[in-house]
This record gives C-alpha cells, sequence and structure tokens, in this order.
C-alpha cells in the first residue's frame, strides 16, 4: 500500500512546503488526504501529488520562460526533446502519459517526422504529434476498441512520397502556468506548425487521406477545432474525436497542401 502514498512529511518534502502550505493546499482542494483502513496517519495517493508537483514545476519554467525576450520557434523534434516533451505532456494531461518514454523514442527511431516542438529559448513551451496509422487502427482508436496506450513502433507507418496515409494527431498543448496571452500566443503559433507540417507533407508527394485527433481537454479541442477539424461522435464519455477528410474538406490552408 505505501507504494501508492506518501506521508506528510514526504509530500512537504517533495513541494517544498510548510505545514501551513501542505494545509493551504488541502484548503484548497489540490490535494485529499486520506486514512486508509488500520491506519491512523493521514497519507496522501502518489499520483495526485506527483501531478501537483509537475504543475507547479511546469507554471516556475513557464513563469521565467514567458519573461524571455527570445521568440518562440517551431520544429522537429529531436530525441534528445523527447524527455522535456512527455514531462509537459504529463503537466498538461497530468502523470502517465499513454505512451510511455521508451515506446515513443522508438516510434521516433522508425518515423523521425512524428513529434514537433514549439521552444523559447531553450524551453519548450509547447508540442504537436502527428502518426501515420494504419485506418483500421485509427477506426480502432476512434471507436474505442484500442487506447492510445496499446500503439507502439509496429504501429506506425513510414512517411513515403507517392503514398497515400491516414494520420492521427496524438498530442498538441501548451505549457500551463504563464498569462492566458502567453498561452494564446503559443497556442496560435503551435496551430501554425502544424499547419505548415501538414502542408510541408504534401510537398514532399505524401498523399493525405484523413486527419484524425481526439480530446479530453477543452483546450485541445479548442485548438483541434481551429486547425478546422470537425467533431464526430465518440463512444467514450469525455473523449472527443474530430476529423478532417481532406480531400473534399475544402479548407483554406489544405489548398496550398
Amino acid at each position: 500500500m505505501d507504494k501508492e502514498y506518501y506521508t506528510p512529511k514526504e509530500v512537504r518534502a517533495l513541494l517544498g512546503m510548510t505545514y501551513s502550505g501542505l494545509q493551504n493546499q488541502i484548503n484548497t482542494g489540490n490535494l485529499h488526504p486520506v486514512i486508509p483502513p488500520g491506519r491512523k496517519q493521514k497519507l496522501y495517493l502518489k499520483q495526485e501529488v506527483d501531478t501537483l508537483k509537475a504543475q507547479r514545476e511546469a507554471w516556475e519554467r513557464s513563469h521565467h520562460v514567458a519573461q524571455a525576450a527570445v521568440p518562440p520557434t517551431f520544429g522537429q523534434a529531436s530525441i534528445a526533446d523527447l524527455r522535456e516533451a512527455a514531462e509537459l505532456a504529463d503537466a498538461v494531461f497530468g502523470t502517465g502519459h499513454p505512451l510511455s518514454l521508451h515506446t515513443r523514442l522508438a516510434c521516433l527511431q522508425k518515423n523521425p517526422a512524428l513529434d514537433y516542438v514549439l521552444k523559447q529559448g531553450d524551453q519548450i513551451v509547447g508540442f504537436f504529434s502527428l502518426l501515420p496509422l494504419p485506418s483500421q487502427t485509427i477506426l480502432d482508436l476512434l471507436q474505442g476498441r484500442r487506447t492510445v496506450s496499446d500503439l507502439s513502433a509496429r504501429d506506425i507507418l513510414p512517411s513515403v512520397p507517392g503514398q497515400t496515409v491516414d494520420l492521427f494527431g496524438l498530442a498538441l498543448g501548451v505549457r500551463p502556468g504563464a498569462s492566458l496571452k502567453t498561452r494564446r500566443t503559443w497556442g496560435e503559433l503551435l496551430l501554425l506548425g502544424a499547419r505548415r507540417v501538414i502542408v510541408n507533407l504534401g510537398h514532399l508527394g505524401i498523399i493525405i487521406a484523413t486527419l484524425s485527433a481526439q480530446s479530453e481537454t477543452p483546450l485541445g479541442c479548442h485548438l483541434i477545432t481551429h486547425l478546422g477539424f470537425t467533431q464526430i461522435v465518440s463512444p467514450l464519455e469525455g473523449l472527443h474525436n474530430f476529423t478532417i477528410d481532406v480531400e473534399p474538406s475544402g479548407l483554406p490552408f489544405l489548398l496550398d497542401y
């Protein structure tokens, strides 16, 4: 049981808080201590504490990055970027990203054109992942017959000029903690970068039949909708499905494609 919980002392050490600071986190609803059967001392779920720790660290980094004068830049992620991108995904979606760092590394080694990052200086402030997958795999994801955590490098298709592919947007998000204005700017730059990625695939001769995506967060749904996706029915509560049938879509940025 102890593997699932932290003691109050461990929580204060991890979060760098005094007793009153920890109590404030409880009062504001960020932490929910429990007393397991047979115990007298309150304990804290590790997952909840780890998520709060990741969010606080993300806010501190974002607050620092937002002050920087260096303009953000969008580009293809390197293998060296993966760990920080995974940590950012944890801060956005909560700990326990559906694809492990090992799996993401294997996927990127099979096809380098999967992950993209928005950086301000040397800090990643946004990320975007677009996976070429078999059409049946995407359908299974949208219908709930498979989950993203089931994916492996074996599912990833190569990007070959002249071949038709279906693309699945795995992740799209910006670092939390900065001001709303800053996050909106990052979101707009991330969307512009995502559009360039899709258009550039066309310039390379890669034929995109459909684009699909899922999101559980309001911001993710907002960003996906602004890319031009149409929301479709999802059989899973809380998980929203989106798609674009590229050829008949008529979307302005896809006309460049």
